[in-house]
């Protein structure tokens, strides 16, 4: 099913809004896992690293086609779909009022998250552009 819409430009915008919204709820998963767990927190490092192979894993998958230009929306929409589930995770997992710690975990989850998206979808682009250009070689 996947092959079908990775085939068409709407069907590929539509993939990227996804895998948007899917960031988004990775970082929200982020805050509120390094809210609860401070041993979370204290790993960062870790967690950056963990989010770029999942958020390049996605991107290897799908985006083999000629649309890779709509991989830049993702630095474009990924913010937005975290601004939605930080909203929605806000509604769903309130934290203490006046948690001044909570802001600032906030920020610097969302910059964590943000920084793996950029990271994981330059991995994900270029290993394709990768295996593109071997496959043009060996053929």
């Amino acid at each position: 099913m996947i092959k079908k819409w990775n085939g068409t430009l709407f069907g590929t915008l539509g993939l990227t809004v996804l895998l948007s919204f899917l960031h988004g709820a990775g970082g929200e998963l982020l805050f509120v896992s390094a809210y609860k767990y401070s041993a979370v927190a204290g790993s960062l490092g870790l967690a950056v690293a963990v989010l770029t192979i999942l958020y390049a894993l996605p991107v290897l998958a799908w985006f083999r086609t000629k649309y890779w230009a709509l991989l830049a929306f993702l630095t474009v929409l990924s913010p937005l779909g975290s601004l939605l589930f930080l909203f929605i995770g806000g509604l769903l997992f309130p934290v203490a009022e006046g948690d001044l710690g909570a802001g600032i975990l906030l920020f610097m989850t969302t910059g964590i998250n943000l920084v793996s998206v950029v990271l994981g979808t330059l991995l994900g682009g270029l290993t394709n552009l990768m295996l593109h250009s071997r496959r043009m070689l060996n053929s």
